[in-house]
């Protein structure tokens, strides 16, 4: 008891179970999407935006120069998928930064405050969350077309953060009520030191998960944003325009679609297994 009553006390954190386990394949996987698409300039082998025989490699099949084909534009499909990945796996994973700090500070910061204040802060939350996200960012997106890889991850973690604060708020609220904290602050520890020391570092394992779910909801919201032509100025690919690209030649010349949407679906799940690594025990 003398121990957990010293000022500035917090328990050690355990180490994850899940940290001492064998690397999962989903992990694996989503370490060579991300690998593969911070060396996609060394890696491709065309340019990306080259059409390079707009007649003889309109849609051609995959062969030994062309791994995976080429597109309409008889551009290189995997440098395309190479460098798409780049946007793709940087405005969702940016966007999941910036709606991940929006969320903490927002959650700490209403569950630090008093009942009244914290449930009016949360309240304002809900709110914002009751607009349909995915209309509100296409009604911006029609005023500001094309936008910049920046300004589209920015646009989407502002929009995306009010779920993940609900969940920040509801932990922080039951980590300040056990007795560590409680004996800190009843020893006068001040309340910042008590929020950094004790508070915060309770919350990574929560927050992590819910922001590994979130990045899995924004990949595929990049694309959709992507797909109805949105998202970054062509040719700039990303996964959502090789998709858009190839969903007319779905007949004639599938892989140009299927590939994209592999990879996608692929990372979405390999995402969504380490929040659920994350989550469990």
């Amino acid at each position: 008891m003398s121990v957990v009553l010293r000022a500035g006390y917090a328990p050690p954190l355990a180490r994850p179970r899940w940290l001492a386990r064998r690397l999962p394949l989903s992990t694996a996987l989503l370490v060579l999407m991300v690998l593969s698409a911070v060396a996609a300039p060394w890696l491709a082998p065309y340019d990306p935006s080259q059409q390079l025989d707009i007649v003889g490699l309109k849609n051609a099949p995959p062969s030994l120069a062309h791994p995976l084909g080429t597109d309409p534009y008889s551009r290189d499909l995997l440098s395309r998928l190479l460098h798409g990945g780049r946007v793709s796996l940087a405005v969702s994973g940016l966007a999941t930064v910036v709606a991940t700090i929006l969320a903490t500070a927002w959650g700490v910061m209403a569950a630090s405050s008093g009942s009244v204040v914290g449930g009016l802060l949360m309240d304002m939350a809900d709110a914002l969350r009751a607009i349909p996200r995915k209309l509100l960012l296409l009604a911006i997106m029609l005023v500001v077309p094309h936008p910049s890889v920046l300004m589209l991850a920015l646009l989407l973690g502002a929009g995306s953060w009010t779920a993940l604060a609900q969940v920040v708020y509801t932990e922080a609220r039951a980590v300040r009520a056990r007795e560590f904290v409680r004996a800190a602050e009843a020893l006068g520890v001040p309340p910042r030191r008590v929020l950094v020391h004790h508070v915060a570092p309770q919350l990574t394992r929560v927050v992590g998960a819910a922001s590994a779910t979130l990045l899995a909801d924004l990949l595929a919201v990049e694309a959709g944003v992507s797909f109805l032509g949105l998202g970054v100025r062509p040719p700039t690919p990303s996964w959502g325009t090789i998709l858009q690209d190839g969903v007319a030649y779905l007949g004639s010349a599938w892989w140009v679609a299927m590939a994209p949407a592999l990879l996608l679906v692929l990372t979405v799940l390999a995402v969504a297994r380490l929040a659920d690594r994350l989550t469990g025990p």
